[in-house]
């Protein structure tokens, strides 16, 4: 493999359900284009970003992680994310479905439910309004494209949304990687290799490159670079767990060497937060697919070995227990 497949969602649905499961099945990632999230949108988000990121250090943490509580919502600073132990050469925004007081999960105090934090600056007073306004797009894109996994996996065309309820866990991030003068060879990523957490992210790129993809069965990696009009789209590890292996989250890494600062937009599109992780019945899924299943070779950021979780556990379990590695300072 020398580049990432790209899938054109103006095809037909059960077109698009074959190659969408052949991408995740032979590769874990694809591009998709004519995917109906407005230019206009994307360009609004991105300007709204550069905006925020060139602000001073102290309008930044008005709305820093610390702020949010268990939300986990806001910014964090340069280096103050780890990825198996070692900070991020990057800064970004976190935020989530925005959930009220009243909310019965916030009520509970259950872990990423609540209100996200947005900066207080006058010029960027329509961040919440553009954010939202991507996340609802984003939502839609999100269920269309587990119903093309779904059909391509031969399951019935609601079995995900059946399983996961009305509220996926939906988080969306604004990564900002500046341009490094000084890079040394050995700690120089933007973030390490790794393989994402929950079914699907959904990541719009800048026009800089930087993204590298790790090849199937060889120590290659791949570039996926800025396609314009395309998003890219990756399988994480529940989905591997779901699939028990048929797909396999791929890893992934970041270093930016284009000159200047670079931004990513990924949307985290993943299974609701009690949701068991609880593999698909075996007798739903083609046998000589299964027959088929290598053994997994994606080395997990935390050391995990996904495929021998407890199915008795919840998602939202598996998730708040690796937050403590990713921010040890909350």
């Amino acid at each position: 493999m020398k580049e990432l497949p790209i899938i054109d969602l103006c095809l037909s649905e059960q077109i698009n359900a074959e190659r969408v499961h052949s991408a995740l099945k032979d590769v874990g990632f694809l591009y998709i284009k004519n995917h109906g999230v407005p230019a206009e949108l994307q360009t609004g988000l991105t300007d709204l970003a550069k905006r925020f990121f060139q602000l001073e250090q102290s309008q930044k943490r008005a709305i820093a992680m610390e702020k949010g509580g268990k939300a986990w919502r806001g910014y964090f600073p340069f280096k103050g994310e780890l990825t198996s132990g070692i900070p991020d050469l990057k800064e970004g925004l976190y935020f989530g479905v925005e959930h009220g007081p009243n909310h019965p999960e916030v009520v509970e105090g259950t872990p990423l439910h609540g209100c996200n934090q947005w900066p207080g600056e006058e010029e960027l007073s329509e961040m919440k309004l553009i954010v939202s306004a991507y996340m609802d797009h984003m939502e839609k894109l999100g269920h269309h494209l587990m119903e093309l996994t779904a059909m391509g996996l031969g399951l019935e065309k609601a079995y995900f949304s059946v399983r996961y309820g009305k509220e996926p866990t939906m988080l969306f991030r604004i990564f900002n990687y500046p341009f490094q003068k000084e890079l040394d060879p050995s700690s120089s990523w933007g973030v390490q290799e790794h393989s994402d957490m929950g079914f699907l992210t959904m990541l719009l790129q800048d026009e800089n490159e930087g993204l590298e993809v790790k090849s199937r069965g060889s120590d290659e990696w791949i570039a996926a670079p800025p396609i314009p009009g395309t998003f890219v789209v990756n399988i994480g590890d529940m989905l591997e767990l779901w699939t028990h292996g048929i797909y396999q989250a791929t890893l992934h890494r970041v270093k930016n060497t284009s000159g200047n600062d670079r931004m990513s937009f990924p949307f985290f599109f993943d299974p609701s937060w009690h949701s068991k992780l609880k593999p698909i019945d075996a007798a739903l899924l083609r046998t000589e697919e299964l027959a088929n299943v290598p053994p997994s070779t994606t080395r997990k950021w935390d050391g995990a070995d996904i495929r021998s979780l407890s199915h008795d556990a919840t998602y939202g379990r598996f998730v708040w227990e690796k937050v403590r590695t990713v921010f040890p300072n909350l």
